[in-house]
């Protein structure tokens, strides 16, 4: 059984909606929300990839102690993670990747709210292109990842989830 399991994709995918409806995980975190007190009040942008490394290590630790084996699986929404901190999996992860087509992704990451959210939502759109580019690149050479496709709810287009 899959204990941890990794949910990438760049800003403005659907992720954290996407998570709201796994119905499987009774443990759900976001690593922008983990870092949203520290970043957000001054818009820090430098330094947040390796925190979300170092997130990503701090997680393994608790998730892998053979002290909590037997708690329930969690699912983590990483977003953006190099892959170098992600791979090789551990025994008992996985990884999800949520990459639907450029100009839907494109749509949607353009609708986004400015403000609100955890990280007051991402506006850096060619940063976020260059991570779609990347999350492709990963697809193209096999890394071992569970590709999602989810049906595009175009009234959900402008809207923050709620967490």
């Amino acid at each position: 059984m899959t204990h941890l399991t990794w949910l990438i994709g760049p800003p403005g995918v659907g992720k954290s909606t996407f998570a709201r409806s796994q119905q499987e995980f009774s443990r759900c975190v976001e690593l922008t929300a983990m870092l949203s007190p520290l970043v957000d009040p001054l818009r820090i942008r430098q330094g947040v990839l390796t925190a979300n490394a170092r997130l990503v290590e701090v997680i393994r630790a608790i998730e892998q102690h053979p002290g909590n084996a037997a708690l329930a699986p969690i699912l983590v929404i990483a977003g953006l993670v190099p892959e170098d901190v992600l791979f090789p999996l551990r025994p008992n992860e996985q990884v999800w990747m949520l990459l639907p087509e450029r100009a839907r992704w494109e749509r949607q990451l353009r609708s986004r709210p400015v403000g609100g959210g955890f990280s007051q939502q991402y506006d850096d759109f060619d940063y976020s292109a260059l991570w779609y580019d990347r999350f492709q690149e990963w697809q193209r050479r096999g890394l071992p990842m569970r590709n999602l496709h989810v049906e595009f709810e175009p009234q959900l287009l402008g809207k923050i989830v709620d967490h």
